[in-house]
């Protein structure tokens, strides 16, 4: 596994999506044609759901931090698996914000 070393421990960057649900376009940004990037860290649920997601980076700063948090406390990922038992971990997802040319 893949990771890098932030406060709470390993943060995983290797993590097996089931679910994603796509971040709604925030209007203003749109209209405004603004792209951009959020960095979310997380907990994956031993049932491999999301709970504790927090906005750690994101550019333009504000603008998408809803919208990501929003969209990712709906995924749903596949548990990590420690000697046959489902355990939570901590990860980290950048969700970019891309208007279609």
């Amino acid at each position: 596994m893949t990771g890098l070393q932030v406060g709470k421990g390993q943060i995983s960057t290797n993590v097996i999506p089931l679910v994603r649900i796509p971040p709604t376009y925030p209007m203003r940004a749109a209209n405004r044609r603004i792209e951009g990037w959020v960095k979310v860290e997380f907990t994956i649920t031993k049932e491999g759901r999301v709970k504790d997601a927090v906005v750690v980076a994101s550019q333009p700063s504000s603008i998408f931090n809803r919208a990501a948090l929003k969209a990712i406390k709906r995924w749903k990922f596949k548990p990590h698996i420690v000697a046959g038992e489902a355990v939570e971990q901590r990860a980290a997802q950048i969700l970019k914000f891309d208007l279609k040319k």
